[in-house]
């Protein structure tokens, strides 16, 4: 079995900065070869409903659409 590292949040809209933290982690995790997925549940599966992502902008981190965009064009797998 591969190893994966998976990471989970909670977090959603109501804080565009925690939420988009989870996305940018397992970004850099992929960039470094890594195997990687993220977990969603509670408040943060609402991130992934249509028009939502383009309402995220954390404080100084680009927009949760740029990295949800870099999980899909790269098999990031995201659980809900």
């Amino acid at each position: 079995m591969e190893a994966v590292l998976t990471i989970s949040t909670t977090w959603g809209t109501t804080d565009p900065t925690k939420a988009t933290i989870p996305f940018h982690l397992a970004r850099g995790a992929k960039q470094a070869g890594v195997n990687v997925r993220v977990v969603l549940a509670g408040d943060s599966t609402d991130l992934i409903r249509t028009g939502v992502a383009g309402t995220v902008h954390g404080k100084g981190v680009p927009p949760l659409t740029e990295v949800l965009d870099f999980a899909r064009e790269n098999k990031i797998g995201i659980h809900v």
